[in-house]
């Protein structure tokens, strides 16, 4: 077996049909020998089933309750035989002959432990979220949470220092691969572990990337490789709050677990300040007049402060 890809689903009846869809026809394109492992994180639409009985290829995996990220692809990539493994989003569609170009990546070059396309959004248009990034550094942590990104990475040299975003037309060697479509090789996800189950979600990708690099894999991004991202579209039915609470549990738990003491005290207090200067704002969208406003930012400020005092406590 050539290619194992894992697919984590979620409630996703319009786009799980499509995505695997896509799977298909590259499969078929580039003749591989492959399986799709489809992982049920305990839907209720019953989607998952409709589209495993439309294909041979697809061989279902059902949770009786949401494992998160990390726990239900290691499943998968357990259950699975293929030489290499591709964790892929539901709501993601290949471009024609993608998925080969990313196999001819690690096909070429074997010190190559897991490559990445370019995201695009449906309209053919560059995706930004989902831009090539950097592991995670502080300087890039605090403009991304103060919404000074998108204006800093304009030019290469502020997007350097203080984002945590890289160019997205130039290919070549990676810090890391989004874990919405990330290509890689067994043999290197087995020297690392697999995803770190203690992330439930979010940040577990760049977890995982630390520690390919850091075993001396080597990470690649593939521009010429393409798939439309309908942008986290499973994640959106959460609540802002609830959104907000997984990202900081991440990230906090990454920088806890890849930094020195030192560094991780930096880290707590930069970002309290960080969430000093947001919480002003999150407390005026609470009480927006409009409803549709407050409904969104509902939670959002007792989150922040519960996140707060975890960073000031001893």
């Amino acid at each position: 077996m050539d290619l194992s890809i894992c697919i984590l689903t979620w409630n996703q009846p319009d786009l799980l049909p499509r995505c695997v869809a896509s799977c298909v026809a590259e499969i078929e394109r580039e003749r591989i020998a492959a399986e799709i492992m489809l992982v049920d994180n305990a839907s209720s639409d019953g989607s998952p089933q409709k589209v495993a009985n439309a294909t041979p290829l697809v061989r279902l995996i059902r949770n009786q309750r949401n494992l998160g990220f990390s726990e239900a692809n290691n499943i998968a990539i357990r259950m699975s035989g293929g030489k290499y493994v591709l964790i892929l989003n539901d709501d993601t569609e290949f471009r024609p002959g993608s998925l080969g170009l990313l196999l001819h990546v690690l096909d070429a070059d074997p010190t190559i432990g897991a490559v990445g396309p370019k995201f695009l959004n449906p309209d053919g248009s560059w995706q930004r979220a989902n831009a090539p990034k950097r592991l995670p550094r502080l300087p890039g942590i605090v403009s991304e949470l103060l919404r000074l990104d998108s204006i800093l990475e304009k030019l290469p040299l502020t997007r350097d220092l203080l984002t945590n975003r890289r160019n997205a037309e130039r290919g070549g060697e990676a810090e890391q691969i989004d874990g919405a479509c990330l290509l890689a090789r067994r043999e290197a996800l087995d020297a690392v572990g697999l995803f770190d189950e203690e992330f439930y979600f979010l940040f577990e990708d760049s977890d995982l990337c630390y520690r390919l690099k850091k075993a001396g894999w080597r990470l690649w991004y593939s521009p010429e490789a393409q798939i439309v991202h309908h942008g986290a579209a499973s994640f959106k039915k959460v609540m802002r709050a609830q959104r907000a609470a997984m990202y900081f549990e991440g990230l906090i738990r990454y920088f806890r677990k890849h930094s020195s003491p030192r560094r991780y005290l930096l880290f707590r207090l930069t970002l309290a300040v960080t969430l000093c200067l947001k919480m002003p704002l999150a407390v005026l969208l609470s009480v927006s007049p409009r409803s549709q406003t407050r409904r969104r930012w509902k939670g959002t400020v007792p989150m922040y402060s519960k996140i707060l005092r975890s960073l000031l406590s001893p």
